[in-house]
């Protein structure tokens, strides 16, 4: 009995092992549409197809495939079955795309230096061998210090015409006059505030400029300036003659050549320049997202299609307890402009300890912002509401414990972990721009946790409140100071405000590039006999 179920079992298993293998077999040539077995089918029809084809193209009929000796003419084409590349080629579905080259010729040009700017047809061009269409074309050579060589060729397809420049020594004079900025707010620093337009000439020399009203009534004389490159680039900032902003309204910047008795030659050359207002530009340098700077707090947001790079190093420099240079700081910010009314912003902040090697306080924090302006540009009040969201990545140490350092300056190197929102307020009119913050933060920690007030980490809610102003001491510096204090945790008791005190002072210097710098002093002063004060320097620039 025990054979005979031991035998059944083993009929059993051996029939579930053949039905599973079919149907392993059969699955996997169902599936295997990339298997050698499925290339091989796929081959095999698209040979049969390409035969049918060829046949059907050399007997002028379908399927007229006649049996017997007289069939050996049509059984021979069996051999282009087995060779698919000599074969029905004509029915394949390969496509050809031919592109059409537009006729052109060529024009060479020698006899100059390499890389010296040449026009044609207007469009500058740099090297000496260009592809033209078929027709007339101009073409003008510029090198600085002999005249203008301009001719007019004609180009015929594939042909080429080779022309010597010949250069000629040129007497100083204005060719053309070219305004790159042509609308200002002189309230703007720098290069944000002034108009720039590009003076071309032939040969040193020297040029004058001449601001005129609509009633071409003189406003401010630029001066001379003397010319010793091919071009020469001329600001003004909406001054007149005595330094004052000029009215709003339309302006002409009036260049002329000067020979070497200062006497006007050649061709006069005028350029309109419109005056307007408007929201003050500056140039964010890290901190806390749209707080502006550090501890300056700003309501625009970038223009359309432009970006904000910055970078800012700041150390400590005094404590009771903390030597100078125990803390480095830095920090990397990005805008890009998202709408002419909303920005985004992304900060990279790295805290140092180098004097400080019993425990690891070294951390990496990412801070992402975004910002929507609320009014009007041209109104001298505005505001905004920003978004700021932050982590920082406290680096672990394995032969010590890893402390999470938070430097002291709360407001504006810290960047908690967590949420906060802010409406940015400002006022300005003339040189002075006043501000305000506030704002409202939620975190797992607090400023001044290690008190052992309240455990943490911990859900803590609290607020801010940063007042200040800022003022124009010239047209390309400017000088900022604030101060502001924080409440007890909102959703631990009442709100109250308590020391300690945050400070700042800014001084930026703006050029007459899109590049700007600013030196800093940061403070927090929480008694006598507590506080800290960190320094630093930033380079920024909006594009």
């Amino acid at each position: 009995m025990m054979i005979s179920m031991k035998m059944n079992q083993k009929v059993i298993f051996t029939w579930m092992f053949l039905f599973g293998s079919a149907i392993l077999l059969f699955l996997s040539c169902a599936t295997s549409s990339g298997s050698t077995y499925s290339r091989s089918v796929n081959a095999d029809e698209e040979a049969a197809r390409r035969n049918r084809a060829a046949q059907e193209k050399n007997s002028g009929t379908s399927g007229n495939n006649t049996s017997g000796g007289s069939g050996a003419s049509t059984g021979n084409s069996s051999w282009n079955t087995s060779d698919p590349y000599n074969s029905g080629w004509e029915t394949s579905n390969t496509v050809i795309i031919v592109r059409e080259v537009p006729p052109h010729g060529t024009v060479k040009l020698l006899g100059f230096p390499y890389g010296s700017p040449v026009l044609i047809d207007g469009d500058p061009r740099i090297g000496n061998t260009f592809d033209l269409s078929p027709g007339t074309h101009h073409i003008e050579v510029r090198v600085f210090g002999f005249e203008v060589w301009e001719d007019t060729v004609q180009i015929n397809k594939d042909s080429t015409v080779v022309l010597r420049v010949e250069l000629v020594p040129a007497d100083f004079r204005i060719i053309d006059v070219d305004m790159q900025s042509s609308s200002l707010n002189p309230d703007n620093p720098g290069y944000f505030g002034a108009a720039r337009l590009t003076v071309y000439v032939t040969a040193p020399g020297s040029v004058s400029l001449q601001v005129l009203d609509q009633e071409n009534r003189l406003v401010r004389p630029l001066g001379h300036y003397e010319i010793t490159k091919g071009t020469q680039d001329v600001f003004w900032d909406g001054t007149d003659s005595q330094g004052r902003m000029v009215p709003k309204g339309r302006y002409t910047l009036v260049v002329q050549g000067l020979n070497g008795a200062a006497q006007p030659i050649g061709e006069e050359f005028r350029q309109y320049v419109y005056v307007n207002g408007g929201l003050t530009l500056r140039t964010w340098l890290g901190g806390s997202g749209f707080s502006g700077p550090f501890f300056v707090p700003d309501t625009q947001v970038l223009h359309d299609s432009s970006w904000s790079l910055s970078t800012a190093f700041v150390s400590h420099l005094a404590s009771p307890a903390e030597p100078v240079g125990s803390t480095l700081v830095s920090l990397s910010s990005l805008r890009l402009a998202l709408s002419e009314y909303a920005e985004a912003g992304m900060l990279v902040t790295y805290v140092g300890r180098p004097l400080v090697s019993d425990v690891n306080t070294d951390w990496i924090g990412f801070t992402a912002t975004a910002k929507l302006k609320l009014t009007d540009a041209q109104s001298p009040f505005s505001a905004a509401v920003g978004i700021r969201g932050s982590f920082r990545s406290f680096a672990s140490d394995s032969s010590s414990e890893s402390t999470p350092y938070i430097p002291p300056a709360w407001d504006g190197l810290s960047n908690y972990d967590g949420l906060s929102i802010s409406v940015p307020l400002e006022y300005g009119d003339g040189p002075l721009r006043l501000f305000a913050a506030p704002e409202i933060q939620v975190s797992s920690f607090y400023p001044y946790w290690t008190d052992d007030r309240w455990p943490t980490p911990d859900l803590f809610i609290w607020s801010t409140l940063r007042l200040g102003a800022e003022l124009r001491i010239t047209n390309p510096v400017r000088l900022a100071l604030s101060a502001a204090m924080k409440s007890d945790p909102l959703n631990k008791g009442p709100l109250i405000l308590q020391l300690p005190l945050s400070l700042g002072a800014e001084l930026s210097v703006y050029t007459k590039s899109p590049i700007n710098f600013t030196a800093y002093a940061l403070a927090e002063a929480g008694g006598p006999y507590s506080y800290a004060i960190y320094g630093g320097i930033g380079i920024g620039g909006r594009f």
